[in-house]
């Protein structure tokens, strides 16, 4: 019988600060608010030890902009000599350009990279993250990698500016062949370009990023795609990621350190507290797992119905209980959702078996 296993991957945002302005940043308006602060190094220090010792062995260090940090390389040495056996840096390639500093952080301990790379287009790069140049730069920094041997994963935040040009990203991507390609689309959806169109519909981006998977799927190592309900990507169900998800795959991060290092320990609670309402209900229904697993779906349960909707068909859709439905702020209210007839599937990693590599529950 296989067992649910949580993900061993924390995220630690260390800081707010970025050298970057993305127009679909979510710390945005906290970023300029200045009512926020980065973590000092004795606050990190505690967090990766916390998390040590449960059993965490792989660290996504994130921000704002992590590489900014004149204490970045006390920060990774130090995970690395407590027992991470992954330390990656998550990053906007605006100072990894320089192999030298790659080259640095490699010998601090870095040993993976995930790389922001919104658009194929330079000019459409540089206008979403408001800083020019900033494309060369994280093409710049993948080359680096590359060289380097340093393993890499790549994020595209998918919005009505780049959906049509993946194919281009593609042609971009296949000489340095990333461990993972994953296509994050954007909740609202773009609501934050007004001047650059409509928001974009669900329907189009999932046919899009369907036929991305179809053409250059078999020249891709992985390819995720995340916050996109199963219904928008019939025949590629294998490769959403909804927050059910998520809860246990390798490169994903522990819902628990997720809310308590980024809400706090009120936070957890409340959520444990509403999750147990909704849990019996929504809970996975394949495998064994300890009290840790169920500690984590409980708080996911909570998250699912905090954030998301299910509407309409979701309701008498076979997937329900393994997908999240649409995200409560996106703004397009013509959207027509579509139901999955048959028997309802409680196993959250039913479509997920292709990609064994990427899931320790399926491993074991």
């Amino acid at each position: 019988m296989e067992k649910r296993i949580i993900t061993k991957r924390i995220v630690l945002q260390v800081g707010y600060t970025c050298n970057a302005r993305c127009k679909f940043c979510y710390y945005r308006k906290a970023l300029e608010s200045k009512k926020v602060r980065d973590l000092t190094f004795p606050e990190i220090k505690k967090r990766l030890e916390k998390a040590r010792r449960f059993g965490k062995t792989q660290v996504d260090l994130s921000g704002g902009e992590p590489t900014i940090r004149r204490d970045i390389f006390q920060i990774t040495e130090h995970a690395r000599q407590i027992g991470f056996r992954t330390v990656c840096v998550i990053t906007n390639g605006l100072r990894t350009f320089n192999v030298d500093f790659c080259k640095s952080l490699q010998g601090s301990g870095v040993n993976e990279f995930l790389f922001s790379l919104h658009s194929p287009k330079e000019e459409e790069h540089d206008w979403l993250t408001s800083v020019k140049g900033s494309w060369k730069k994280v093409i710049q920094s993948i080359e680096n990698a590359d060289a380097l041997k340093i393993p890499y994963r790549t994020n595209t935040v998918v919005s009505n500016m780049n959906y049509g040009d993946l194919d281009r990203l593609y042609d971009i991507l296949k000489p340095f062949q990333p461990d993972a390609v994953n296509f994050l689309v954007y909740n609202p959806s773009t609501a934050e370009f007004p001047e650059k169109g409509e928001i974009v519909d669900y329907h189009v981006v999932g046919k899009k990023i369907n036929d991305f998977i179809e053409t250059y799927e078999k020249h891709l190592k992985t390819i995720n795609v995340r916050w996109l309900p199963f219904c928008f990507l019939k025949g590629n169900e294998k490769n959403i990621r909804t927050q059910w998800q998520k809860l246990y795959e390798d490169q994903e991060w522990d819902p628990y350190f997720n809310i308590k290092f980024n809400k706090g320990n009120l936070a957890v609670l409340f959520a444990l507290l509403g999750g147990s309402l909704i849990y019996p209900f929504k809970a996975p229904r394949y495998g064994r797992r300890n009290l840790y697993t169920r500690f984590n779906e409980i708080l996911s349960s909570f998250r699912m119905f905090f954030y998301y909707k299910q509407k309409g068909p979701c309701k008498s859709c076979s997937l329900n209980k393994i997908c999240t439905g649409l995200s409560k702020n996106y703004k397009n209210e013509k959207i027509v959702l579509s139901n999955y007839d048959g028997d309802s599937i409680r196993d959250p990693l039913f479509f997920c078996r292709a990609y064994p590599q990427n899931f320790e529950s399926l491993r074991v």
